[in-house]
């Protein structure tokens, strides 16, 4: 049974431990007190002569299980939610570490750890356009039949509860900057303050009140006139409104999941379901619908600037002799007369704008995984007409990259040079849109035979409709005819069957 001391000696103990920073082994030796006792007077956990009603002393296995408990909660806070710890596992853990305690046991600990220690918040209020909040989540989805992560960026309005998600393949600083963009284009307005964990690519250090921003933030926040508010660790009632909306993003928009082709269509998707929530849907125990309560909302968020944040990456690459820039290790090909030039390339998700001195030279769609490099047909082309020899292996025409209509020609074409055929024929794109000439092709693929003859004969047929159209037709007289002399005879075959 651990000894009783008096208040005299519990103060000596807690000013040791406290303030002098002597070890626990140090004070016992010192006052001839069991280590024990003083552990537990060291961390406050018990006071001489006070007792808690109804409440019998943990003992010293107790409290070391708690704590372990407690950690193991702690190191698996963020596992997704099938692989969340349940009682029967955290007993498993603890049998390993050598603790010799039973299942029941520790359901009964964790039962009554729950019950002693409950969660707290203070209930938040908010005014129309005070604040808006902001998370990221993790949701599954096909795109091109393929079950891929999708970063989600959350945002809602507290006061109204109108809510709106954006689709990423990662959670990179532009991403988060791209979500904010679209967020306050969505909602028609900014709010005053903007709430977040804190999130990296907001915060260089510390948190809560002594967060310390990123530039690139602080350049956010100054174009939208906004004040980034951030959560104290562990407090993420402080954003309250955003703590379910990844969920409520799961359910409305992910369940069942989604399949598409790109983000593009996966965002027109989330977005569409954003909307039809805000419309339809009522917080229960509010009087009033989100859709009422936005559009009031809306008249106090401050007014978008003249132009939109512009979040890209800028970065100068050279072109290679392959006509190609390198970019987070995919390949973007561009035009060959830039070969070997500095050029810049401003990095969005979804797009790499390449320009030359100021000028836009192109626009790539980015790619997301390693395979997918962006070669342009058109960009080899005049390369090519000028070695021909190289047709048959130019990455181009061997990677596929090129219309649905060219690989089909290249497919059926019988002729043993059907690469310079396929060449010859797309460098007809020099003196005809691209719409006539994929037409004319697709006539050609048609017969199962195409050939750079036939796709000329297609365009000539084309041209010359068109020619039709604009020809001038002469007007043709048209001679009236009198038929009253033929109005008795109708009367008189009338009177037959009278």
């Amino acid at each position: 049974m651990a000894k009783q001391i008096d208040m005299n000696t519990y103060k000596l103990i807690r000013r040791l431990f406290t303030v002098e920073g002597v070890s626990q082994r140090q004070i016992a030796m010192q006052l001839g007190i069991s280590r024990p006792t003083v552990k537990k007077y060291c961390e406050g956990y018990a006071i001489p002569g006070i007792k808690e009603e109804g409440k019998q002393q943990k003992s010293e296995l107790r409290l070391t299980l708690e704590k372990e408990i407690i950690q193991l909660f702690e190191d698996n806070k963020d596992a997704p939610r099938k692989q969340k710890l349940n009682a029967k596992l955290i007993w498993l853990s603890l049998k390993e570490k050598g603790y010799p305690v039973g299942e029941s046991t520790i359901r009964k600990y964790i039962q009554e750890m729950r019950i002693e220690m409950p969660e707290v918040f203070i209930p938040l209020s908010f005014e129309p356009g005070e604040a808006m909040e902001f998370d990221w989540g993790d949701i599954y989805a096909y795109i091109k039949n393929v079950k891929t992560s999708i970063s989600v960026f959350c945002a809602v309005l507290p006061y109204s509860y109108g809510i709106f998600a954006a689709v990423f393949p990662n959670k990179k600083y532009i991403s988060f900057f791209t979500g904010h963009v679209m967020a306050f284009e969505f909602f028609q307005g900014v709010a005053r303050r903007s709430i977040y964990d804190n999130l990296k690519t907001a915060v260089l250090k510390d948190f809560g009140e002594k967060a310390v921003k990123q530039e690139r933030f602080k350049t956010l926040e100054a174009h939208y006139a906004f004040e980034g508010i951030f959560c104290n660790a562990d407090s993420g009632w402080e954003k309250g409104a955003v703590e379910n909306l990844v969920s409520i993003i799961r359910e409305i928009a992910f369940t069942p999941m989604p399949r598409v082709d790109n983000y593009e269509e996966l965002q027109t998707h989330v977005t569409s379901k954003c909307i039809e929530y805000n419309m339809n849907h009522k917080i229960k125990n509010r009087t009033r619908s989100i859709r009422d309560m936005l559009e009031e909302e809306k008249k106090y968020l401050l007014p978008l600037p003249a132009y939109p944040f512009e979040p890209a990456d800028e970065l100068k690459v050279r072109v290679h002799s392959d006509l190609t820039v390198r970019i987070e290790g995919l390949r973007y090909s561009v035009p060959s007369k830039y070969v070997g030039l500095d050029v810049t390339a401003k990095i969005t998700p979804f797009k790499i704008n390449i320009y030359y001195q100021g000028k836009h030279i192109y626009s790539h769609k980015k790619g997301v995984n390693l395979s997918e490099h962006q070669y342009v047909l058109e960009h080899y082309l005049e390369i090519i007409e000028r070695k021909p020899r190289s047709a048959h292996n130019a990455v181009p025409i061997k990677s596929g990259i090129m219309p649905e209509e060219a690989t089909l020609f290249l497919k059926r074409c019988p002729k043993l040079n059907k690469n310079m055929q396929l060449v010859n024929v797309l460098l007809l794109g020099k003196k005809v849109d691209r719409d006539s000439l994929m037409w004319a092709i697709s006539q050609a693929n048609s017969t199962g035979n195409p050939t750079y003859d036939l796709v000329c004969f297609y365009l000539d047929i084309l041209s010359s409709k068109d020619n039709a159209k604009d020809a001038i037709v002469d007007e043709v007289e048209i001679n009236t005819v009198d038929l009253t002399k033929y109005d008795k005879l109708i009367s008189a075959e009338g009177d037959e069957y009278e």
